[in-house]
């Protein structure tokens, strides 16, 4: 018998390692080939690209596709940047601050209609967003906030909010409410109390409520095209379909679009990720 749990020890030691090594390198392969096709067809000149037979790296590595991308009168790449980061922003900002204020008052309070309210937050998300798209045109168009910002920012945040605030109730629920009680005693009220004891521990929710908000704002298509007609107020994700035409696609261009649509998330990983991180330790009990 102990010899067999031996053999099979050994045999978990051996191949464990290597077995996982291989799974998440066929993983992140998988998952990166898109992106690192995209990354070369960015870098291809148009001879390169309609080359036969088919050349999957660039002889002559070059820039003009990110030039022309972003200086093109037809498809001003560099106007649908910045109306997709200041309508992402302001989602993110008031969609963060609405979430905390929110999910602590549902975490911590007992009111009448609270277990109603979540349930209707929880019935908002077995429903497409395509679904919102009549109501809000209607209602957009009647306030005259068709090719606006507002129109793109309340349409987000009208779909970012019900799932952000389930996390925050969830996050707030797991945090001792002796906390609170210590420090009210102390002569902190709940705001203060909020601030300081509560949000520094919920660093983690906060931080991926922000880039849920983001990231869905980031790459929403639907209310986009719906909601905006004109081509200076086009978003990155529908002002992308410019580049793909009746009779040709602009796949240099349109490769470069989206490699540099990804930049601004990836950004915002990087930097919200060390909050995460930060937000899991500042709780700690040192002893």
């Amino acid at each position: 018998m102990k010899r067999r749990r031996s053999t099979s020890d050994l045999a978990e030691r051996v191949l464990a390692g290597p077995v996982v090594w291989i799974g998440l390198a066929l993983l992140t392969a998988f998952a990166l080939a898109p992106f690192i096709w995209m990354l070369l067809t960015s870098l291809k000149d148009r001879t390169e690209l309609y080359a036969t037979p088919l050349q999957y790296l660039p002889v002559h590595p070059t820039l003009a596709n990110y030039i022309d991308a972003w200086t093109s009168p037809v498809t001003p790449f560099h106007r649908f940047f910045l109306n997709s980061l200041w309508v992402c922003s302001v989602t993110m900002v008031a969609t963060t601050a609405v979430s905390v204020l929110a999910g602590y008052a549902i975490a911590r309070f007992r009111f009448a209609g609270r277990d109603a309210l979540l349930l209707i937050f929880l019935a908002t998300q077995m429903f497409p967003s395509v679904l919102l798209i009549a109501p809000l045109l209607t209602q957009w168009r009647a306030l005259g906030l068709i090719d606006t910002y507002q129109a793109l920012i309340y349409s987000n945040f009208s779909f970012t909010v019900p799932f952000t605030v389930w996390m925050m109730v969830g996050y707030f629920s797991s945090i001792p409410k002796d906390l609170e009680e210590s420090a009210m005693i102390d002569g902190c009220n709940h705001f203060r109390a909020l601030c300081r004891i509560v949000l520094p521990l919920a660093a983690p929710g906060i931080a991926a409520t922000a880039i849920f908000a983001f990231v869905v704002s980031w790459s929403e298509l639907l209310f986009a095209i719906s909601f905006t007609t004109r081509t200076e107020m086009r978003t990155l994700s529908a002002g992308l379909l410019y580049m793909v035409g009746q009779y040709e696609v602009q796949w240099g261009p349109l490769s470069a679009g989206v490699i540099l649509s990804t930049v601004p998330v990836a950004v915002l990983f990087s930097f919200l990720q060390r909050h995460l991180i930060h937000g899991l330790t500042a709780g700690a009990v040192k002893g």
